[in-house]
């Protein structure tokens, strides 16, 4: 069995050791799996065409291509267009009935006067906590927006409780780690940006929520992110190309052996 693991340059030099794990722990498993970057080219990686591929860099249209090829993408397109599109996530999540906080795209044309304070401003493609702008006053909301201009944008209500979240790892149907994020120094939460993590038990609706959000995307590996309002979790994001220190950090798991053993065996069966 031969497989693709694409990635862009950067973040296949920021994540050396990890694409290293996946080619190691698919080399144990009897399948061949090639580093192709995404900034080189992919065409001739796909000559002849490969099993599988797993795609670690955020392009969605690449993974719709492949698909249209008939290789099976790991995760799939429409995992990849709703997860890396936050607007689209708050959209399904109001569809699939899923607690969200209140969203709303926001334009340079928008009247900041008219907001109530604070607001969160994202990009709908940000990652990381990067492009996550808190927002208490008109002045600052104009400066933001011109800042950001040309990038599509949202405007959420914040949680009652920023500096705080969970990200909840799952595989397939299995819920494979829940992480508590917390950062006494920023009211973003992530763990690459020094908030410290510690290993919990998934919520009931952290649960409901998962298995809803996976029975419409069918997704493979992710991270579903979630924040504090009000006394309950409610869905934030969810991360397509989920980062996994903190899964090495915090568990004996080996997750890229998980992931390929699930792959090969998703694969085999199609």
């Amino acid at each position: 069995m031969r497989g693709l693991l694409i990635y862009d340059r950067a973040s296949a030099e920021r994540n050396k050791w990890f694409v290293g794990r996946l080619i190691e722990t698919a080399n144990c498993r009897g399948c061949e799996l090639e580093l192709v970057i995404y900034e080189d080219g992919i065409d001739e990686a796909l000559t002849p065409l490969p099993d599988f591929a797993i795609v670690r860099t955020i392009h969605p249209e690449l993974n719709k291509r492949l698909e249209e090829l008939l290789i099976p993408t790991y995760n799939n397109y429409v995992t990849s267009r709703i997860a890396n599109d936050k607007w689209q996530t708050a959209l399904l999540a109001c569809e699939l009935g899923i607690p969200v906080m209140d969203t709303l795209p926001i334009t340079e044309n928008d009247q900041p006067e008219t907001f109530y304070y604070p607001i969160v401003i994202k990009t709908v493609d940000g990652h990381g906590g990067a492009e996550v702008f808190w927002v208490d006053n008109a002045q600052k909301c104009k400066q933001i927006l011109s800042f950001l201009s040309g990038k599509s944008a949202i405007a959420q209500v914040p949680c009652d409780t920023p500096g705080i979240d969970t990200r909840v790892y799952v595989l397939g149907e299995r819920i494979v780690a829940a992480v508590k994020r917390t950062s006494n120094s920023d009211f973003r939460s992530n763990f690459s940006l020094g908030g410290s993590a510690e290993l919990i038990s998934p919520t009931k609706n952290m649960i409901t929520a998962i298995d809803k959000l996976r029975k419409r995307l069918k997704f493979d590996l992710v991270g579903v992110d979630f924040i504090r309002h009000n006394g309950e979790w409610v869905l934030n994001e969810i991360e397509d190309v989920v980062g996994t220190r903190m899964m090495y950090s915090l568990t004996d798991i080996d997750i890229a052996d998980e992931y390929l053993k699930y792959i090969i065996e998703k694969t085999e069966k199609r």
